[in-house]
C-alpha cells in the first residue's frame, strides 16, 4: 500500500539535504517510489562544493511528447539542532514540522501521490524533475537545462514548480546576482593611521555610493510593474574590515546582492557598481581591490496569457502575480522553451524558517491540484 502524501514528505524530510550534504539518499527514495509506478527513472551526476549530488528525471506513460513536466528541488536550506524544524518531523495537530516540509518537499511528496493516482489513466507522458543546489545557486537546475536529452521530448509540455506559493499561480520574480569586492591596503600601527593604507576608509566610501544607487535605482523604479519592491534592489549584506582595533585595517570586502527587474540592463548595473568600487578606492590612496563577479541568474517573466496559467487561474481562483523570492522557473521557461509556472502548496512564510511547517490540508490541496494538472495535460 502506498504512503499517503505527509508520511512521504516526513520521508523525505528525515534525510538530510541541507548544503554540504549528497541528495544521493533522497533520490534513492524517489527513485524507488517511482520505478514502483513503472516509471523510467534517470540519473544525472553531479558535484557542488566537492558533494556528490544528483538530479532526477522519471517518465511515466513512456517516450513520446511530454504533456506536463512537474518540477522543483529536493534540497533545503540549513538547519539547526535546537531549532524545532529539523530532519525529524514531528506532528503537531493539523501541522507536519521539519526542514523542507514548505520549501519543498512536501511539493516533491504531492507530485508523487498525484502521479500515483493518475498512472493507469495517462494518454500521454508524464515528467518529474527534482534537482539539486537549488538553494546555493540553482546548480542542479543549470545542469539539468545544459543536458537537456535526459527530458526526453518535452518540447509540447507544460511545466508547474512546486515552490510553496499557497497553490497561486506565480508568473514572475527578478533576477539575482551577486559581487564580491575586496580592498587591500597596507596595516600600520593606530597610533600613526596615516602610516598605513586604510582599507576601511575606502570600504566606508563604497558602501556610502552603493547605498546612494540603491535610492536612485528605486526612485527610477518602473512605472508599471508587477514587483514589490517596484525597482532593482541593492544589498550590502556581508560586511568586513580589519584584525584588531589598534591596527589600521589591511584588508576589507563587501559581498553584495542585487535583485534585478525583468528587463534591466544587467551590464549597466554592473557598470554603475564598479564605478562606485573605482571611487572608494581613489578616495583611499594605497588602496587597491578586486572585483569578482558571479553569473547574475535571469528574472522570471512568464506572459500571463499562457494557457496553463489561466488554467490554473480557473482552478484555485487566485490571480497571477509575481513573487519576491528565486526559483528554478525561469531556467525552465527559457533553457526548455515551454510555459512555466510556479505553483506548489505551502506558504514562503514558513519556509526557512526554525519552525518550517506545512499543515496536512495544504498537502492534500497540492496533491489534488497536481493531480488535476495530469489529467489536464496527460490524460
Amino acid at each position: 500500500m502506498r504512503p499517503d502524501v505527509v508520511s512521504l514528505t516526513e520521508h523525505l524530510v528525515s534525510i538530510d539535504s541541507a548544503p554540504g550534504c549528497p541528495t544521493l539518499p533522497v533520490v534513492g527514495v524517489l527513485a524507488e517510489n517511482l520505478t514502483a509506478l513503472g516509471a523510467s527513472v534517470h540519473l544525472q551526476e553531479g558535484v557542488h562544493e566537492g558533494v556528490p549530488q544528483r538530479n532526477l528525471v522519471a517518465r511515466l506513460g513512456g517516450d513520446g511528447p511530454a504533456g506536463l513536466v512537474l518540477a522543483g528541488h529536493i534540497d533545503t536550506v540549513p538547519w539547526s539542532a535546537n531549532a524545532r524544524a529539523t530532519t525529524a518531523p514531528e506532528r503537531d495537530g493539523s501541522r507536519l514540522y521539519g526542514r523542507g516540509t514548505a520549501d519543498m518537499k512536501g511539493a516533491v511528496a504531492a507530485q508523487v501521490e498525484a502521479a500515483a493516482q493518475m498512472v493507469e489513466r495517462l494518454r500521454r507522458p508524464l515528467v518529474l524533475a527534482w534537482t539539486y543546489a537549488e538553494e546555493v545557486g540553482c546548480h542542479g537546475a543549470l545542469q539539468l537545462v545544459n543536458e537537456s536529452a535526459l527530458m526526453g521530448d518535452i518540447s509540447e509540455a507544460v511545466c508547474m514548480v512546486g515552490e510553496p506559493t499557497d497553490l497561486a499561480p506565480i508568473v514572475g520574480h527578478k533576477g539575482y546576482g551577486g559581487v564580491r569586492i575586496q580592498l587591500h591596503g597596507e596595516a600600520a600601527h593606530s597610533s600613526d593611521p596615516w602610516a598605513g593604507a586604510d582599507a576601511s576608509q575606502a570600504l566606508g566610501t563604497l558602501l556610502r555610493d552603493l547605498h546612494e544607487l540603491r535610492e536612485t535605482l528605486r526612485q527610477n523604479a518602473p512605472l508599471s510593474t508587477v514587483h514589490d519592491p517596484p525597482c532593482t534592489t541593492i544589498n550590502t549584506g556581508l560586511v568586513r574590515a580589519g584584525a584588531a582595533r589598534n591596527l589600521v585595517p589591511p584588508h576589507a570586502s563587501v559581498e553584495v546582492e542585487f535583485r534585478p527587474v525583468p528587463g534591466a540592463d544587467i551590464q549597466e548595473l554592473q557598470n554603475r557598481i564598479q564605478a562606485c568600487v573605482d571611487l572608494a578606492c581613489a578616495s583611499a590612496p594605497g588602496v587597491h581591490c578586486e572585483v569578482d563577479w558571479e553569473v547574475c541568474h535571469p528574472a522570471f517573466d512568464q506572459s500571463p496569457s499562457a494557457q496553463v496559467v489561466e488554467w490554473l487561474v480557473e482552478r484555485t481562483g487566485k490571480a497571477p502575480s509575481a513573487v519576491p523570492f528565486y526559483t528554478e522557473a525561469e531556467f525552465y521557461r527559457a533553457g526548455f522553451e515551454i510555459p512555466t509556472v510556479v505553483c506548489g502548496p505551502g506558504s514562503i512564510q514558513q519556509a526557512h524558517r526554525v519552525d518550517e511547517w506545512i499543515s496536512f490540508e495544504a498537502l492534500g490541496e497540492g496533491q489534488d491540484l497536481y493531480r488535476q494538472a495530469v489529467e489536464e495535460y496527460c490524460c
